[in-house]
């Protein structure tokens, strides 16, 4: 395994493959649903561990402060639905990104047609990673949110008690998506049912470990290198936003609307980057794994 060589050619296939930056803008696409359900979710979670004060707030959020447990059950089961549901076809175009990626590294056409074809096998190894895995995540990441709002007494006992149990979680949710990309990079690659996908990545994992180790580490660092500025450019717009209204100045309005107009673009390209980088970088790693089992 060469990886300076492998660094050296997903940083050539990134910039050349413009099929892979499609299928990544149509990810984005499939998980906007999820990404406004889990924010409204967790907006709702936000407001019932520490209501806002103010003229009219009670008004507003009562109704939410007095569902029932049976409301928030059925909130619940629907969110995890369609999450799941959500899941399974984002997961679908990542199988197609490797494929993609698979493709480009072996100079072969690369075809968005081609790699969504995943065939009947690789659709339904990936439904069955979604009824279990998949749920499995979906049910930590929102169960403690449900049972937090549903059974902790004040604000301030339900936020304790939801941060406490977001960090217990936190690493356990991590593990479990870096196996179920390496699952479903297995199927994508080479078209394998999930308990032999499972086989097959603790045998590469046990020979080349720290070659997956350094992919994610890499791609934690380019996350992190792009979370981290983009972080600050929020929070300069926000406060431009809050002292335009303090101060009733429409040039802090001018100015924050400008970051936001500008970063915006740039944000978006840098992060389809990385994710771009990382799908192919992981792919190379798999196939390098494969070749020294």
């Amino acid at each position: 395994m060469d990886p300076i060589g492998m660094l050296r050619s997903s940083l050539r296939i990134a910039l050349r493959t413009p099929q892979l930056w499609l299928l990544t803008l149509l990810l984005y696409c499939v998980l906007l649903p999820a990404f406004l359900l889990a924010g409204g979710f967790g907006a709702a979670t936000a407001i019932l561990t520490t209501p806002p004060q103010g003229y009219g707030t009670a008004a507003v959020f009562s109704p939410l402060q007095r569902l029932p447990v049976a409301g928030w059950i059925a909130f619940f089961l629907v969110t995890l639905l369609i999450l799941t549901a959500t899941s399974l076809l984002s997961w679908a175009i990542q199988a197609a990104m490797v494929r993609a990626s698979d493709a480009a590294a072996e100079g072969r056409p690369v075809s968005i047609r081609a790699s969504l074809q995943l065939g009947k096998q690789r659709w339904q190894s990936l439904a069955k990673l979604a009824l279990t895995f998949g749920l499995i995540i979906q049910v930590l990441g929102i169960l403690p949110l449900v049972l937090v709002i549903a059974f902790a007494g004040s604000g301030m006992e339900r936020a304790g008690m939801l941060s406490l149990a977001q960090t217990v979680l936190l690493p356990v949710n991590t593990v479990l998506g870096v196996i179920l990309f390496l699952l479903t990079m297995s199927i994508a690659l080479e078209d394998v049912r999930p308990r032999a996908a499972i086989q097959r990545v603790w045998k590469l994992m046990r020979g080349s470990w720290w070659g997956f180790l350094l992919a994610y580490l890499l791609q934690t660092i380019l996350a992190l290198g792009f979370a981290i500025p983009l972080a600050f450019l929020v929070a300069i717009a926000v406060f431009l936003f809050i002292s335009g209204w303090f101060l009733q100045s429409s040039l802090e309005y001018v100015l924050a609307a400008a970051i936001c107009v500008f970063s915006t673009p740039v944000a978006l390209a840098l992060l389809t980057f990385i994710m771009v980088f990382s799908t192919v970088f992981f792919t190379q790693v798999y196939r390098a794994a494969s070749t020294l089992d």
